[in-house]
């Protein structure tokens, strides 16, 4: 009589799809659009030499323009600055209500990740970064700026957008820019009023 016997034990192990996670910084802009007429009227109505976005709406002056955009690139030297935020290393001046400006452009290159200003030939009929308002409004993973260009600011065609850490506004970069993102939104005129507001989504 003949026996036989065998055995065999395999073990296979297969991904289907690598596992990845990605964080990611994403801007909604929107812009609100009073013209010089509304303006002069909320200055008389209101005593202010120049009133803010909120002030028109205090007052219940609806915008006669508002559009949004969407998209943004977080630049190398603001992740950076960011990360030495949150881990206390390195600059660690925050965004906050008198370190913040949000600023408007003419240019229309390509944003790249090595950005450090916007595109915008210098000076100030190409060019503009405004303080904001207040301090960011924190929300649930985002964080909001707004600020109010005046009658004798930013008046050229807005074209592209970031955020800096100026602390008065003017017509040059302070270094990190944040993002840099670009949107054709129309030319703003002398004597209007114009808001951009950046929300900054984290996923």
């Amino acid at each position: 009589m003949t026996e036989f016997a065998a055995a065999a034990e395999a073990l296979g192990v297969g991904v289907a799809a690598p596992v990845a996670e990605a964080a990611r910084g994403t801007t909604d802009w929107l812009f609100e659009r009073w013209d010089a007429e509304q303006t002069r009227w909320a200055v008389r109505r209101s005593g202010l030499a120049a009133p803010q976005g909120a002030d028109f709406h205090r007052l219940g002056v609806a915008p006669y323009s508002v559009s949004e955009a969407h998209g943004n690139l977080i630049l190398n030297a603001g992740w950076t600055r960011l990360m030495n935020l949150l881990t206390n290393q390195g600059a660690t001046q925050a965004y906050d209500a008198t370190h913040t400006r949000i600023g408007a452009g003419n240019g229309s290159t390509a944003a790249a990740y090595t950005d450090t200003d916007l595109s915008a030939a210098a000076g100030s009929a190409n060019r503009w970064f405004q303080l904001v308002s207040a301090a960011g409004t924190l929300g649930t993973r985002t964080l909001a700026w707004s600020a109010t260009f005046g009658t004798a600011d930013g008046n050229f065609a807005w074209n592209e957008f970031g955020i800096d850490q100026g602390t008065a506004s003017g017509n040059t970069v302070t270094a990190p820019l944040l993002n840099r993102a670009l949107s054709s939104q129309g030319t703003k005129a002398s004597g209007q009023t114009w808001t951009a507001t950046a929300t900054i989504t984290w996923t």
